[in-house]
């Protein structure tokens, strides 16, 4: 053993990972994982699943300071080479206290005009490194910059780019992470990535059996259909409880081929109209064969787009008729019309079949358990702060992190301490 031992282990599993896809880590702690659950004598048909927000230990960047550093970078691996001579007036961007006298303290030039400079010393200087630094992680780093955040003038020049043209999620944040990402999410602005946490849980205890870690753009929605996709059909009938986020047509039916209930609690955004529950689907599911009154529309016609269908009756059908003031259709001189969205359709659905008030609540007290989770994740083990940066390095921390919390919840098993308060009665 020495001070390198574990860091050259990483590097060997990322190396791996990066040639085969196969990520060792998760599969070494999803079997450790499944070896507690069946220790500790935890249940595996009701599981919960939640997301998280994890932030790369990078600083937030200007457009100036972003360009700046990348252009530094590439000037500095050049001048330690010299294989490339630099152009004139290029050699002050590899002395270090240029840049905070350039980004901070130059007061006599505008903003626009230190940027304008920048982006015209990096597209003179990306022609000249191309033969000798093309392959070079600075070298690309810098011309990634220069094409998200510029656009050609029209005389041969680039410029910055305004609002009008817009800035993608997975534009570079910092050079020090080139695979953090932007989202904002509740009012707050995130850059870095997002795990999915999925745990088996019952009146013994819970363990987090399986996780999946990507880019912070990346949907609930696809973590699960990932998830099932991966999951075996079980003999025994399982339930998943996820929040509203993850609810989806094609999800339930995932989760039924695989004999796994999927149960949705909560509904984002606006309760849907509960009467939307009522209209009959045809066997094509895209037009409605009756409304809740019985009768059948003049005509309808299914919107892609937005997964919904806009159906219209004759005027004396919805005149006068006793769920008028639920479906509160537009009436026009001879015809009522409605939009019908699918998606909240099925919402309605999925929480009706939910059954009576107290079971219910129940699987929302269960489904709230796992909320817990990312707190403890965040603040006892410190993800926002891991000590390396990029996807493939970051994702090997998080499957370390995650064994850490289920060895903290064996050790409070092997106290009589664990247990899950969800399923006391309230």
């Amino acid at each position: 053993m020495s001070d390198r031992t574990f860091s050259r282990f990483r590097e060997r599993v990322s190396a791996y990972e990066l040639v085969t896809g196969k990520n060792l880590i998760h599969d070494c702690m999803v079997s450790l994982a499944e070896n507690l659950r069946k220790y500790m004598d935890i249940a595996p048909t009701v599981r919960r699943m939640d997301s998280m927000m994890i932030e790369s230990n990078i600083r937030q960047m200007g457009r100036l300071e972003l360009l700046y550093t990348c252009l530094a970078n590439l000037v500095r691996e050049t001048a330690r080479d010299g294989q490339t001579r630099l152009p004139e007036g290029l050699d002050g961007y590899g002395d270090p206290d240029n840049r905070n006298r350039v980004i901070y303290h130059d007061q006599s030039t505008s903003q626009n005009e230190k940027i304008q400079k920048v982006i015209h010393d990096a597209v003179s200087l990306l022609p000249q490194c191309r033969d000798a630094y093309g392959q070079t992680e600075d070298y690309q780093l810098l011309q990634r910059a220069i094409e998200e955040q510029t656009k050609k003038d029209g005389k041969g020049g680039r410029v910055l780019k305004n609002k009008e043209d817009g800035m993608t999620p997975d534009i570079l944040q910092n050079p020090s992470d080139p695979d953090a990402t932007y989202r904002s999410k509740a009012g707050r602005s995130h850059k870095g990535y997002c795990a999915n946490l999925i745990e088996a849980v019952d009146e013994k205890g819970s363990v987090i059996v399986d996780y999946q870690y990507d880019v912070n753009t990346r949907s609930d929605a696809s973590f699960l259909k990932e998830y099932l996709e991966n999951s075996e059909v079980s003999g025994e009938t399982s339930s998943l409880i996820t929040d509203g986020a993850y609810a989806g047509e094609e999800a339930s039916k995932l989760a039924a081929d695989k004999n796994i209930y999927l149960l949705t609690t909560g509904l984002p955004g606006r309760k849907p109209k509960e009467i939307l529950a009522r209209f009959e689907l045809d066997e094509s599911g895209h037009q409605i064969s009756s409304c809740p009154a019985g009768n059948v529309p003049k005509s309808g016609s299914y919107i892609k787009q937005t997964d919904s269908i806009r159906v219209s009756f004759y005027r004396h059908q919805c005149e006068g008729c006793p769920c008028q003031s639920q479906c509160n259709p537009t009436i026009k001189e001879r015809t009522a019309s409605l939009l019908i969205p699918l998606k909240s359709r099925r919402r309605i659905l999925e929480s009706v079949e939910l059954m009576d008030d107290e079971t219910r609540a129940l699987i929302s007290r269960i489904r709230n358990g796992v909320e817990t989770v990312p707190s403890i994740l965040r603040n006892k083990y410190a993800v926002d702060k891991m000590p390396v940066r990029g996807k493939l390095k970051t994702k090997q921390f998080i499957g370390f992190k995650v064994a850490a919390l289920n060895f903290s919840k064996l050790m409070r098993f092997t106290q009589g301490k664990l247990k899950c308060r969800s399923f006391e009665p309230a």
